[in-house]
């Protein structure tokens, strides 16, 4: 690169140099933009100033490469068929209401620092995965891009086993795999990335919850919450091939062009 450049010009020949390489290499791109984001999530937990970190990366890569729009965090004029967004709402709540109605810390706690955490992890995993993964696996088209940006998800909390046993890590890899595949289909088909970034705070809310002092509510640990989950996990994969049924792949990806 030229010094004597302007510095505008210099950082839009950056820009395209990374464009060119997400096109021309869309997996090895999203392979090497998971191992630097894997990297960076072991440095600091999410529920932290280091979540910020990683979320305004995933973002700044958007921005960088003129993909923030085209990854769902544009306006409501450009949101489309939102009904389609019920059954994630439905295993938001699923999580949601038990956690409200049995949790016992104090309202004050929930908002002030749990629903903070939740969202912020929310953001950080949506733009990672539903953002910067699945817009740059879209050249292999919409169901495969989904299937491997909900692979690369699952994957992605391998990083658990530093504090949780592999079965219950394995668990989870299954279990992030089949509703990152249902909320890939979503933000395809509904070109936004916002609901899925509060369906998803619904689901984290448990987890900072413990993290931050407060006591797990008995029926976390239940058997027909555990059964539950797994079935609402597999129908939102399910919801997610029919949301990506191969014939309206063609209708669908046409119209995303407009």
């Amino acid at each position: 690169m030229n010094p004597q450049m302007p510095p505008e010009t210099q950082r839009e020949q950056k820009s395209n140099a990374l464009k060119a390489f997400a096109t021309r290499s869309p997996f090895f791109f999203a392979l090497v933009f998971f191992v630097v984001s894997f990297c960076l999530s072991l440095v600091g937990p999410p529920a932290s100033l280091w979540g910020v970190v990683q979320s305004l990366f995933a973002i700044g890569v958007l921005a960088w490469l003129g993909w923030l729009r085209l990854a769902g965090f544009n306006g409501p004029s450009q949101w489309r068929s939102l009904h389609l967004l019920w059954l994630p709402g439905l295993w938001a709540l699923f999580y949601l209401f038990p956690f409200l109605l049995t949790m016992q810390v104090s309202g004050a706690m929930v908002v002030v620092l749990i629903a903070p955490f939740a969202l912020l992890n929310g953001l950080r995993e949506e733009a990672l995965f539903r953002g910067v993964i699945l817009q740059a696996l879209l050249p292999y088209g919409w169901r495969r891009a989904a299937a491997l940006s909900a692979l690369f998800f699952g994957l992605f909390h391998l990083q658990n086993l530093l504090y949780s046993p592999p079965l219950s890590v394995l668990v989870q890899i299954i279990a992030t795999f089949l509703f990152g595949f249902g909320f890939a289909a979503c933000r395809l088909r509904t070109n936004t990335i916002w609901p899925l970034i509060i369906f998803h705070a619904c689901n984290d809310l448990i987890a900072f919850s413990a993290s931050n002092g407060g006591i797990v509510p008995p029926i976390y640990d239940s058997l027909w919450f555990v059964c539950g989950g797994i079935v609402f996990n597999l129908v939102l994969a399910g919801y997610g091939l029919f949301l990506l049924r191969p014939r309206r792949q063609q209708q669908l990806e046409t119209l995303a062009e407009q």
